[in-house]
């Protein structure tokens, strides 16, 4: 017989009842509030055509190395979605009869080959949302607000780091660095705060930037918002003035909206893609449990216009909630789960048994019901170690009595009590 070793490939896991019951809590809380922002469900494909997903990107870039690819009967090249973001411009693409603004959510399975670590997946989820038809800053300021609120919701203190792209681009050109290598410096510039300064530089060097010029970036990209309005305040750079235009107007926000001991403006955060064309964004936890980010997004106006191609213009926002990470946060944060309410032990008359069992259902308690074919001690041994809160027992003398033994299983404390009055104490405890 054909001997198989049996393990989950790196970065795929299975998650078993309990656990699966905190992650689907996770999402419900993440598709409330969206919902309450009034971004409406959206689902795509997770296959698709590989030329779609490497739209926007150079050959060589970091995400299109990290896709799985392969082929199907036909010999098409296919690749498994690394994000939602490309499968949600083709949507935007495919429908003409879409209203805008035009506001949707979507929660999936992504998936990348890249490096694993704690609250990172080659297979995970990604939740996300993203509002295509308008350049306002008020889309910018709603969306933090709506990530602060979820955090909160969620029991998770954030920290939100915030930049704008054309910022970078500006003080790049500034520093006399040619147009074609921007992209390249500001993924460099974007790991200022994961490595050291002779690391950086040592990068910079690889692509042909002398050390004198990385120390000049470097000085750049270590500045506060008032030096870099003081600095620029006369400027004829129109990236820095753009940038600066928009960082100010979201600055004065975050302080209408209370939301200044949770930001911080940080000129060196990119968030990696260059699909990003203003204000970027990335959430981090406070206690610092996971120093990854836990999400993050920001302004894309560019890539569904050039994507349709039109004449038409499709500015976009949008931002990207981490399952995996926020899971890994409150997996250790937590208590064991109570997947269940109640179980009904059955002595002697099951079909009686199962019938209260189904009352309880109705009322909106969750019931197992457990067949006495073992020695009540393991049964309830069974009910503590699952810890579900309450037992009953039915055997004949309870249904003639219609008088229940109900067990609180975490007080120890029992009550003889009608079906209905076990409903009502254990729907109000």
């Amino acid at each position: 017989m054909k001997q198989i070793k049996l393990q989950n490939l790196k970065g795929t896991t299975d998650f078993l009842p309990e656990e699966q019951v905190m992650r689907n809590k996770i999402i419900d809380k993440l598709k409330s509030n969206f919902e309450k922002f009034g971004y409406m469900p959206l689902e795509t494909p997770i296959l698709n055509h590989y030329d779609l997903l490497k739209f926007k990107y150079e050959d060589d870039a970091e995400i299109l190395n990290e896709t799985y690819k392969l082929t199907d009967q036909g010999n098409r090249m296919l690749g498994l979605r690394y994000d939602l973001t490309i499968p949600f411009c083709k949507v935007i693409a495919l429908n003409k009869d879409l209203k805008f603004p035009f506001k949707r959510y979507e929660i999936g399975r992504v998936f990348r080959n890249g490096p694993v670590k704690l609250g990172r997946m080659r297979e995970f989820y990604q939740c996300d949302v993203d509002v295509v038809g308008t350049d306002s800053r008020m889309i910018e300021i709603e969306q933090l607000t709506m990530a602060k609120k979820v955090f909160d919701d969620l029991g998770i203190d954030i920290n939100i780091k915030w930049n704008n792209r054309k910022l970078m681009s500006g003080l790049i050109l500034e520093s006399g660095i040619n147009s074609n290598l921007t992209d390249k410096v500001i993924s460099i510039i974007d790991h200022l705060e994961k490595m050291s300064k002779d690391e950086i530089i040592k990068e910079f060097t690889k692509i042909g930037i002398d050390e004198k010029i990385a120390n000049n970036l470097l000085d750049l990209f270590n500045k506060s918002l008032v030096e870099y309005n003081n600095l620029y305040h006369s400027t004829s750079n129109s990236l820095i003035q753009e940038g600066l235009k928009e960082i100010n107007e979201i600055a004065k926000l975050i302080k209408e909206f209370d939301l200044s001991e949770n930001t911080e403006f940080t000129p060196s955060l990119a968030r990696g893609l260059s699909i990003y064309t203003g204000l970027v964004f990335e959430f981090f936890d406070k206690k610092l449990r996971i120093t990854s980010s836990l999400g993050g997004g920001g302004r894309y106006n560019k890539i569904i216009t050039d994507f349709i191609d039109d004449g038409n213009l499709y500015p976009a926002c949008g931002l990207s909630f981490g399952l995996e990470p926020i899971y890994a946060i409150l997996k250790e944060e937590s208590n064991n789960t109570n997947l269940l309410d109640c179980l009904v032990i059955s002595l002697d008359n099951d079909i009686e048994s199962l019938k209260i069992a189904n009352k309880l259902r109705d009322n909106g308690i969750k019931t197992i019901v457990h067949n006495n074919q073992r020695k009540l001690k393991r049964i309830f041994e069974f009910a503590d170690k699952s810890h579900i809160k309450y037992v009953i027992v039915i055997g004949s003398n309870e249904v003639l009595t219609h008088q229940y033994s109900l067990k609180n299983m975490q007080t120890g404390e029992q009550y003889l009590l009608t079906i209905d009055q076990i409903i009502d104490k254990i729907n109000n405890f």
